[in-house]
């Protein structure tokens, strides 16, 4: 078993569903006190300089994926639809491109962008910039591209980041795990935390100890539905999307993500049958490890295929889930940028 596998079986007992996993490491008691000092710390700094556009900060407070990039992608589309002119600022994990602020274009490759801003970029069409200083890329969005609102992919914990409004994504499945922080437990800042964001937005239907831990502080659920499939152009820049995949049957799963049951349980959903291939989040694939018949159609999310378009093969297949979100949720966001006032 991996660490990774072995630790999330002790962060989120509940899910697993074995009691034997459930110990709350206390050996790492020590480790969590240090982290939760320096989570302290962290919001002690000088507050950053107000920016002249609405920044929405859409994260989370667990490590792993929440849902977090769909809701962005979902959210970008839905500004761009009324008129906006929205651009997407991430850290650029995995990645490490020559210079800072980066602009992602669909020439970028996944080492020096990141998987997830490529992807978004792919999704979207939006400009996307990438910095370890988003505050920097947040202002090269604006200098660059006109951009009248930054959507921040993560960064609740970058507070050199000013925002003007937080969304936080909590896995309805995963939920807050043990409610420890770091190592002891999945939490990047204690629980209390979603009392001081603006909106907490659950993605699918919460198991009931989701339900306790975050309680009143729920606002909406999030579902993510199968959308579009993708399979990548010979220029390797472009995806033909089309409305249905491969014929159901035995298929590959691939994924590298926070959460990748769910989706298998998607291609499942769908009537497939899923032979399961999951990797670490953010697993930098080579061609070889992917070698497989080729008949059995591979099908994989749309973040494991920014990293494949390489090698992409004709029975690999990509599966856009896009976010599903109620109409309060979007009147929160209106009356946020009609109450907007710059600095």
């Amino acid at each position: 078993m991996s660490l990774e596998n072995w630790l999330n079986k002790r962060w989120y007992p509940a899910v697993d569903g074995d009691s034997d996993s459930s110990i709350p490491l206390p050996l790492l008691a020590p480790l969590e006190l240090v982290f939760r000092h320096g989570s302290r710390l962290r919001k002690l700094r000088n507050p950053p300089e107000p920016l002249p556009v609405p920044v929405i900060v859409v994260g989370n407070i667990t490590v792993g994926g929440a849902g977090k990039t769909p809701l962005v992608a979902e959210l970008g589309r839905w500004l761009q639809e009324r008129g906006h002119k929205p651009g997407i600022i991430s850290r650029g994990y995995g990645g490490r491109a020559k210079y800072y602020p980066y602009n992602v274009t669909a020439q970028s490759h996944p080492l020096e962008s990141g998987d997830e801003p490529l992807m978004l970029h792919l999704m979207t069409g939006l400009p996307v910039m990438v910095s370890p200083k988003r505050a920097e890329a947040a202002r090269a969005l604006i200098d660059q591209h006109g951009c009248d609102v930054i959507l921040s992919d993560d960064g609740l914990q970058h507070y050199g980041l000013w925002r003007s409004m937080e969304i936080c994504v909590v896995d309805g499945q995963r939920g807050l795990g043990n409610e420890h922080l770091l190592p002891r437990g999945p939490l990047r800042e204690s629980p209390e935390r979603l009392d001081s964001v603006d909106m907490v937005v659950i993605n699918g239907a919460p198991l009931p100890v989701t339900e306790a831990q975050c309680g009143e502080r729920a606002d909406f659920v999030m579902e993510l539905e199968p959308a579009l499939w993708h399979q990548f152009n010979l220029d390797q820049t472009s995806t033909l999307k089309l409305a249905s995949g491969p014929e159901v049957g035995p298929c590959h799963g691939v994924a590298a993500i926070g959460n990748p049951q769910r989706f298998f349980n998607a291609l499942r959903g769908l009537g497939y049958s899923v032979m399961e291939m999951p990797f670490p989040d953010h697993h930098q694939y080579s061609q070889q490890e992917l070698q497989l018949d080729g008949e059995t159609p591979v099908i994989m999310t749309m973040k494991d295929a920014v990293k494949c378009r390489d090698f992409w093969q004709s029975h690999w297949w990509a599966l856009e889930a896009r976010a599903q979100l109620p109409d309060l949720f979007y009147q929160r966001i209106h009356q946020h940028l009609e109450s907007f006032q710059p600095a």
